[in-house]
């Protein structure tokens, strides 16, 4: 998540400031940052941190690229882009066995591809198929891990959960019960492509693409990516874009200069300087919200003392997330005193307050003298590793000077380049480890398994999986792991979480419907341009 610096930061300042006289002095800055003209038309241009670089659904890790295959393609279901509830996509309705295991879903019949066939159940099977025959290279197959048969062993061979009934019936089979699989599948890695066998693993070619989705891809070159509004869509009389225009805004220098020059409509994904977030502020086309991105520490349980929860709680305690996020790190961040944002819970309450993760110094004190260790006697130096990277060394450093503190306990912090930091997770050669998760999907049990299955210390597999690798049968699950609820997490802390990225953004008032949320997926179906705005 590390972003890069501005080429010339001090230009941008200056220019913000010359152009706007509220940088520095006691008046108020304008209403909207840059030139703001309603357009004449409905295309809406997009600064999205780059050029989209792959268009299959398979392949897409990362905004601009599934921000392109959502628009691309259609999946069964689809987010609210302000509740990110599953509504209905290719599917128009489903629903579950008692158990939650078995999902059925019912296909429109209207549903057609660019070219004007029908989509199928059968285009879903095959396209999930294919995806897990890519394997690691598709970068998202892990989240087809629970549908049976999906990792198959040996020693438990099944044939794979997703079939088709029929051309419009789609019945799912899961290896564990999942209430909310649903939301799962409106994620990008889930959407069909057109191809006539799964073993087609190759990247699909974009010249002769074939969609399903609200948009096509019209062209696609160094100068901008550009989709069309696709008249086979089947709720096509509900989209107001004509053409959305990805545009190439090699940094956030030139981003920022289009946008107040009023050549592009929106900016996302650009990596705002500190000083630059603090001056966009007041402007009320300027928005900021909580990104599904955690920073956590976890621990190695499989060492003493951390194999004691007392341990691990009084660590967490002593941490002032609150100061870590505000003066370590310009209050760019969001304090995490628990694992899942709140925008992850969905239609389910959030997390009692009494079991947050917040600052508690005596809590602390006390919970490690139960331990044992009073005011850190006996303790252990605590072999700290975090990867090379300088934003984390100083929130490595501010979360050792609170434990030394307020816990009498010192801190080794162990420093490595990626590939050394990786292999000594691997060597399970740390006592604390800094980890990151940018979260996929609302999914609360696959949240779960992707932050506590890839560190199995606590129930050594026979057959270690490395990070990135698809699960196998020899991994333990959340449910073995004593995980299967937030609330359980935090009640176990195998782990801490210490902050929640920020996402920051700019859009023109004339846009309504491009709605920022937690996993910074906007819905271009749902945005509109105002052709008729006028300044107030």
């Amino acid at each position: 998540m590390a972003k890069k610096r501005f080429p010339s930061i001090c230009s941008l300042l200056l220019a913000l400031c010359l152009t706007h006289s509220g940088c520095f002095s006691s008046g108020e800055p304008s209403t909207y940052y840059g030139k703001v003209v309603a357009p004449k038309t409905q295309e809406f241009r997009w600064s999205n941190g780059g050029l989209p670089q792959t268009f299959d659904p398979a392949f897409a890790a990362a905004p601009p690229d599934t921000d392109a295959v959502r628009a691309l393609f259609e999946g069964l279901t689809d987010y609210d882009p302000q509740t990110l509830a599953a509504v209905p996509g290719v599917a128009t309705r489903w629903e579950s066995s008692n158990d939650g295991r078995v999902w059925t879903f019912y296909l429109r019949d209207n549903a057609r591809w660019s070219n004007g066939e029908k989509v199928t159940a059968e285009d879903f099977v095959r396209s999930w198929e294919r995806t897990l025959k890519i394997g690691p290279l598709a970068p998202h197959t892990e989240l087809l891990a629970n549908i049976e048969g999906a990792t198959p062993t040996v020693s438990t061979p099944h044939s794979f959960g997703a079939r088709a009934l029929n051309d419009h019936v789609l019945q799912v089979t899961l290896e564990r019960p999942d209430n909310s699989f649903p939301a799962l599948v409106a994620h990008p890695v889930f959407r069909p492509v057109k191809v006539e066998a799964a073993d087609h693993t190759t990247r699909l070619d974009s010249h002769d693409l074939i969609s399903n989705g609200a948009f096509h891809l019209s062209a696609a070159g160094d100068d901008g990516v550009k989709l069309e509004r696709t008249k086979t869509y089947w709720d096509d009389a509900s989209v107001a874009l004509d053409r959305v225009t990805f545009v190439n805004t090699p940094d956030a220098e030139d981003a920022l200069s289009a946008y107040e020059a009023g050549e592009i409509d929106a900016v996302t994904n650009a990596p705002f300087e500190p000083l630059a977030l603090k001056l966009l502020t007041p402007y009320k086309d300027f928005r900021r919200s909580t990104y599904g991105a955690l920073t956590y520490y976890a621990f190695n349980t499989s060492r003493e003392p951390f194999d004691d929860v007392r341990v691990r709680e009084a660590l967490a305690l002593a941490i002032d997330r609150e100061r870590v996020s505000r003066d370590d790190l310009g209050g760019a961040t969001e304090p995490a005193g628990k694992f899942l944002p709140d925008a992850m819970s969905g239609e389910k309450p959030v997390v009692d307050k009494a079991e947050l993760l917040e600052h508690d110094v005596n809590k602390a004190k006390e919970l490690l003298a139960e331990a044992g260790y009073a005011n850190g006697a006996g303790f252990p130096v605590i072999r700290l590793l975090i990867n090379r990277n300088e934003q984390q060394r100083i929130v490595a450093q501010s979360i050792a000077a609170m434990w030394r503190a307020t816990l009498n306990i010192e801190t080794e912090i162990v420093i490595r380049n990626w590939d050394e930091y990786e292999a000594a997770i691997k060597a399970n050669d740390y006592d604390i480890v800094r980890r990151g998760l940018v979260m996929q999907t609302t999914n609360e049990l696959v949240n779960l398994r992707m932050l506590f299955e890839r560190d199995t210390h606590a129930t050594p597999s026979p057959s270690p999986v490395p990070e990135g690798s698809p699960r196998v049968e020899a991994s333990p699950l959340p449910e073995q792991l004593g995980v299967e609820t937030q609330a359980q997490a935090l009640k176990d802390l195998r782990a801490m979480p210490i902050y929640f990225a920020s996402s920051y953004s700019l859009v023109k008032p004339y846009v309504s419907g491009f709605d920022v949320n937690v996993l910074d997926a906007p819905s271009l179906k749902k945005t509109r341009l105002d052709t008729n705005w006028k300044q107030p």
